[in-house]
């Protein structure tokens, strides 16, 4: 990856006014490209807009030949890139199994396990002693185990959930004992290692007032943050000329176990509701690696297509009536919620599912957190048309006017040198 030149680094001090710009090393785990998960997006254009006022190296995991096509997009979001070599690990086979079954007995989550890396953690040090940085930026709690050998310099942790509410709900949503049992444990983990980083990073940064306000009840956290969820107004608005069909979208990865959750919760409870009322109901399930569970209960509906991987999520979107978010379990909040709205969408969401975000029931969204309440609210949408124009279009001005990556940015910024600072 090529480094920028000293002309780069002057430009930037002549974009922010002549002040030096911040020197921050941000590791994200994972590969920002595609950007094709909530999390994903959320780092990525945070730092298109941050590399513009800042000067930023990234580390990252690659996976070749996966990613090798998307490097020369990293150009957009940092001065430097370091990739790390690294093979994701095969999901519902025997090994990733046995895998788990292992990680169990460690006295930390599963999910910070799977994200630790030694040659990760090596790549972070080496960096450090290499080069003088102003801030050390964790992306996500799942890597802060690459982080337990950084001294001497800020740290500050960019949390996209709460993730101890995630294994909370999970556990909550537990019907078998031994579901039960692995949840409790995970949860257990979760609060203990949760708590240890808010309270060990010099700075957390969450996605939502509601997450913050978790973050220091639950874990006497201080210094902690808020920044708005944001959205790419340009790249997300109403479609022209694409005529709506009696159709329900849901947008999402479908190997994270909320959406998967989500999506087995309504083919099973709520869209039968629907159909009884609106026999022509389809549905469409849009987001990389649906589950085995997931393929084998939607295999052979001729209502219901699950797309897999698409390029775009915007057609999908724009051709359906309502966006649906019937998420039980989750913390942080929905990328795809403001992505849906900025296009004008009527849509009809738990209260999970819209968590952490600003959104008012009747003004911008509709909130049901029942089966039948929530399958009634679609009906009436699926029934009136003037309604969910109504609803689309104040959503749309409403992310418009509050929610654009830029103002985002300029928070997190903020944030940064307020961290660096000390």
């Amino acid at each position: 990856m090529d480094v920028l030149t000293v002309k780069d680094v002057k430009d930037i001090e002549a974009f922010t006014g002549g002040e030096q710009p911040l020197k921050i090393l941000f590791l994200s785990q994972r590969f920002l490209f595609p950007m094709d998960t909530g999390g994903k997006i959320r780092t990525g254009k945070i730092l298109e807009q941050l590399s513009r006022k800042a000067e930023l190296t990234v580390i990252s995991n690659v996976e070749s030949p996966k990613d090798d096509p998307y490097l020369p997009e990293m150009s957009r979001l940092c001065r430097k890139f370091i990739p790390v070599p690294w093979k994701e690990t095969e999901r519902y086979n025997l090994k990733f199994y046995l895998k788990i079954a292992a990680q169990s007995l460690s006295r930390y989550p599963i999910s910070v396990l799977n994200d630790y890396s030694p040659a990760l953690e090596q790549a972070v040090l080496e960096e450090l002693q290499r080069e003088n940085y102003d801030l050390a930026i964790c992306d996500f709690l799942q890597s802060t185990l690459n982080f337990r050998r950084v001294k001497n310099i800020p740290q500050l942790l960019f949390q996209h959930n709460v993730e101890a509410t995630i294994t909370q709900r999970h556990l909550m949503n537990a019907k078998d004992p031994v579901s039960k049992v692995f949840w409790g444990l995970q949860h257990r983990k979760m609060m203990a290692h949760e708590g240890a980083m808010c309270r060990r990073f010099d700075a957390t940064i969450a996605v939502s007032e509601k997450d913050k306000e978790r973050m220091e009840e639950w874990f006497s956290a201080s210094h902690v943050f808020d920044i708005p969820t944001g959205v790419d107004t340009d790249f997300f608005k109403p479609a022209e000329g694409v005529r709506e069909k009696k159709q329900l979208v849901f947008t999402g990865s479908m190997d994270w176990l909320p959406n998967e959750d989500a999506m087995i919760y309504f083919v099973d409870k709520i869209f039968p509701l629907i159909k009884q009322a609106e026999p022509e109901t389809t549905l469409k399930i849009v987001g990389r690696k649906p589950t085995p569970s997931l393929l084998k209960l939607t295999e052979g509906r001729g209502d219901i297509t699950t797309t897999g991987w698409v390029e775009d999520t915007r057609p999908y979107m724009a051709e359906s009536a309502v966006f649906i978010v019937p998420i039980r379990i989750g913390g942080g909040t929905r990328m795809k919620i403001y992505e849906a709205l900025a296009m004008g969408k009527a849509m009809v969401s738990t209260s999970v599912g819209a968590e952490g975000l600003p959104l008012a029931h009747d003004e911008q969204i509709l909130f049901a957190d029942d089966e039948r309440a929530f399958a009634d609210r679609v009906i009436e949408l699926l029934r009136d048309r003037e309604h969910r124009r109504r609803l689309g279009e104040t959503a749309r001005q409403y992310v418009y006017d509050h929610f654009r990556w830029e103002k985002v940015a300029d928070v997190f910024l903020d944030l940064c040198r307020q961290t660096a600072k000390g």
